[in-house]
């Protein structure tokens, strides 16, 4: 039975499957990013994000968009990068298309272009067995992205803000990012609600490096120049510098 499944779910995978063209769908774009930090709720810049080309949030995020949160975090989703991991400890969090479709959600990436990566892509076309177009990031997009990481994994977030930032975007605003040095935002995921509850969980799973991350962030950033990079408070406040709002 579990091999029939196995059989069915690749049959699935191999006909929804897509590569996600990142210079094509970004390339003169102005792109806003939102992560899941609490810094994306200090300051009332909803109907700024909403107002970008293209709006990037990353695994739970749909579930934190409430008339409540738009001030904040603005209304507008057009990508979703998730792990395609659908259960609490990892943090992708439930996959539900009808909720993604209210919210005009028009694809959702898994970055992870690795044999990890694959196989959880298929156990999610094994669990659901329909077809539903996701997409993965080309082998290039995925170097590009781990280049300096060593054996630590990306997360989710990371991923996302290194393809854009390598991409031909146009003008981008970062906010919700501070790459763990302040706690997850209300709601979002609760059990990891303070900073040292989240250095303990990532410790545990010891696939990620969130310092490293920091380090090849801002290297980014410097080489990203003379394009127009917007930072919320906090993020500005973390990497030195004052290109903020």
């Amino acid at each position: 039975m579990s091999l029939i499944r196995t059989l069915k779910g690749l049959y699935f995978m191999i006909g929804s499957l897509k590569i996600f063209k990142v210079n094509d769908s970004f390339k003169n774009k102005r792109i806003a990013i939102v992560g899941a930090a609490d810094s994306s709720f200090v300051e009332r810049n909803g109907n700024y994000i909403d107002s970008f080309d293209i709006v990037v949030r990353v695994n739970k995020a749909p579930y934190s968009l409430t008339e409540k949160s738009f001030p904040f975090l603005g209304s507008k989703t057009n990508y979703l990068f998730h792990s395609f991991y659908e259960n609490n400890f990892s943090g992708g969090g439930p996959i539900e298309w009808e909720l993604y479709k209210r919210l005009g959600i028009e694809k959702v990436i898994n970055p992870n272009m690795n044999l990890k990566g694959l196989v959880t892509h298929l156990n999610f076309y094994k669990r659901h067995l329909e077809n539903r177009v996701t997409y993965n990031i080309s082998r290039k997009n995925y170097k590009v992205i781990t280049n300096g990481l060593g054996a630590y994994i990306p997360t989710i977030g990371f991923s996302a803000l290194m393809l854009i930032l390598n991409s031909d975007y146009k003008e981008l605003y970062i906010t919700g990012f501070t790459f763990f040095q302040t706690p997850y935002a209300k709601g979002y995921r609760d059990e990891l609600i303070n900073t040292k509850a989240n250095e303990e969980h990532i410790s545990k799973q010891g696939i990620h490096n969130p310092s490293l991350e920091l380090k090849l962030f801002k290297k980014a950033i410097e080489n990203s120049k003379p394009k127009k990079v917007t930072f919320d408070a906090e993020l500005s406040k973390i990497i030195g510098s004052r290109s903020t709002l």
